[in-house]
């Protein structure tokens, strides 16, 4: 999933500022593919183990841009909306690690910081990112 000009952005209690865009990405750690004795195509297949990571981008606009590192923990969330009103705002938070700190400077987008986050279940069996209508 892929959120645009996300608002109030914030990572363990401290609001990041001028977030671009926030994205999350599944994908299966392991797959489980068995096959049939009557044919040559899959018959059943599984993924007991996936991992979720979310990808923050963000226009550095200050000297020293926060000081998050890797393997700081704490809660990730934001809200957003399909327009800049404040109907149908949405709530995205999951309890997340820090997995990289990056920035790239550029002529056309200027000064950008890329924070990359592994998403953790806090039972190993739910979902870790929940989503929520605000005001619901």
């Amino acid at each position: 999933m892929i959120w645009l000009n996300p608002r109030r952005v914030t990572f363990d209690g401290t609001e990041l500022g001028h977030v671009r865009t926030v994205v999350l990405d599944r994908k299966a750690e392991r797959v489980v593919v068995e096959w049939s004795d009557t044919g040559s195509h899959v018959a059943f297949a599984d993924v007991p183990e996936q991992r979720v990571t979310i990808a923050l981008t963000r226009t550095v606009v200050e000297e020293g841009a926060g000081e998050i590192r890797p393997g700081d923990a704490g809660m990730l969330s934001f809200r957003t909306s399909p327009s800049a009103s404040d109907a149908q705002v949405r709530e995205i938070e999951a309890g997340v690690v820090v997995t990289a700190v990056e920035h790239e400077v550029s002529a056309k987008t200027g000064a950008m910081q890329r924070i990359s986050f592994i998403a953790v279940s806090d039972d190993g069996e739910s979902d870790p990112v929940v989503e929520s209508v605000v005001g619901a």
